[in-house]
């Protein structure tokens, strides 16, 4: 059955939902805080999440993207006191499934957790299918951001809608057009690829539509253009943001119509491709500032798939260096290279501005200057990658030690102050050693999870304990911060 997290900080409201879903035997937490949701969430593998906006640490709304990237990427419903328009859209930006006002009937939010619960279903049997059928080529990474974009760019493939990609410089955008064109069902037709940031501007017309002989100076043949070579094929635009105002409009209507004239030329062409574009720029402000029309991005953007920058995805850096040491050492003609721990601690932590273009580079210029080694060590890498992490360390300890300067009880992360309450009136030492049990267990396990960054089976080898057990003490003290 479906595993379901209650985040509300009113026990009433909490109470209140479990007793309407304990009857459909959903494997059900709660949680009345932000951190304590937040640190569930690798623990719980969670299906739906139901969230309340307004809780004691925070706004729900902020960690929407987090809940949603997360592992399982569960479905989420918010429920409110106080809605608004600004809050529903923000629900809605980051796919929440509903957004409900409270008071809410038990008719009205059990039809919307069947629904969320039966999408949610039917989407991962379709994403089974698509993993079964879909090539993802030179695709790496199991990151929840790139398999999002697997999953759409899986989704549009066997489809003749026109596409956009962006994403930072460097991000893999053509490999994404590749990959879809090699899905499609065009794939035995070209893949006609137009870099419009390196077309010259008196050119851009006649490299697209061709020309006839003599419709300009130098034209002294008649040349077919980039569109009539991608018919029955795929025509990728990469940078489309580059293309000058004048062109957006004649490419425009070649979209609508799949016909054109070559310059020069009166007879009509027609070319029946399928369209992805590609750009590193925000077409929405360009639109606003009048450089990009505005219909032509609606046109393209029919399908629109966003590719994450490599530090949003840093689970994905090891399979990547893996992936390409490979790759190229082969290409190199050089056996694979291993890689020293602290090599790839050192690629983890660096911040990528290029992206996974530069990791490629970088792994590239390790290899050939050290072509007879068979390991790859840290001092490989190049000098401003070394420095960065040089630079990090040193201002994380520099931190660490301010901190146990202000407080030396940052040190033993398990320094308990006991309430006033226990001794005005004094209590009974009995009442007292129950409540210094209690919570040091729980500053125990918090820390603990911390150190192990919520990875149950680290946990229960550091703790020594079973994981029947630590599902109990979860479940018990629902206080733990953050890991």
């Amino acid at each position: 059955m479906a595993n379901v997290l209650i985040v509300d900080d009113d026990p009433y409201v909490r109470e209140l939902l479990i007793e309407f879903l304990t009857p459909y035997h959903y494997t059900l937490m709660a949680a009345e805080t932000l951190s304590e949701c937040l640190t569930l969430l690798p623990v719980g593998k969670f299906d739906l999440i139901l969230l309340d906006i307004n809780l004691p640490d925070g706004n729900g709304l902020e960690i929407l993207p987090e809940i949603r990237q997360s592992a399982s990427a569960p479905e989420v419903i918010i429920f409110t006191a106080e809605g608004s328009a600004a809050g529903a859209k923000t629900a809605m930006d980051n796919e929440a499934w509903d957004y409900i006002l409270k008071p809410f009937s038990e008719q009205e939010i059990l039809l919307n957790i069947k629904r969320a619960l039966e999408f949610r279903a039917s989407k991962k049997a379709l994403q089974a299918r698509f993993e079964s059928i879909f090539d993802r080529s030179d695709i790496v990474g199991t990151s929840s951001k790139i398999t999002t974009c697997l999953n759409l760019a899986a989704q549009c493939a066997k489809t003749d809608t026109n596409v956009l990609i962006t994403g930072p410089t460097g991000t893999g955008k053509e490999l994404f057009a590749n990959t879809i064109h090699k899905n499609s069902n065009r794939k035995n037709a070209g893949l006609i690829v137009v870099d419009c940031a390196a077309l010259p501007e008196q050119l851009v017309e006649s490299v697209l539509f061709g020309n006839v002989k003599g419709a300009f100076t130098g034209a002294d043949a008649a040349r077919d253009g980039l569109i009539k070579k991608a018919d029955g094929g795929t025509l990728f635009l990469d940078e489309i943001g580059e293309l000058p105002l004048a062109i957006q409009k004649k490419f425009l209507r070649v979209l609508q119509e799949r016909k054109f004239k070559q310059v020069g030329g009166t007879k009509v062409i027609a070319s029946n491709f399928r369209l992805i574009s590609a750009t590193n720029r925000n077409l929405d402000d360009m639109a606003k500032q009048n450089t990009f029309r505005r219909d032509l991005l609606y046109r393209i953007k029919t399908f629109h798939i966003e590719l994450p920058a490599l530090q949003e995805c840093r689970e994905d850096i090891k399979p990547l260096t893996l992936h390409y040491i490979h790759k190229l050492c082969e290409h190199h003609g050089f056996e694979t290279k291993g890689f020293k721990p602290d090599f790839l601690k050192m690629l983890e932590s660096y911040n990528w501005p290029g992206n996974i273009r530069e990791l490629i580079t970088s792994l590239e210029k390790a290899i050939l200057a050290n072509a007879d080694a068979s390991i790859l060590y840290p001092n490989y890498l190049p000098q401003h990658i070394r420095l960065h992490h040089i630079e990090t360390s040193i201002q994380n300890k520099s931190e660490n030690n301010k901190i146990h300067k202000k407080t030396g009880s940052e040190i033993n992360p398990l320094s308990l102050q006991l309430p006033d309450k226990l001794f005005n009136p004094v209590q009974s030492l009995k009442q007292v050693k129950k409540y210094t049990a209690v919570e040091t267990e729980k500053l125990y396990l918090d820390h603990v999870m911390r150190l192990s960054k919520g990875d149950l089976e680290k946990t229960c080898e550091l703790a020594g304990i079973s994981k029947s057990r630590l599902y109990s003490l979860l479940k018990t003290h629902q206080t733990l911060s953050k890991p």
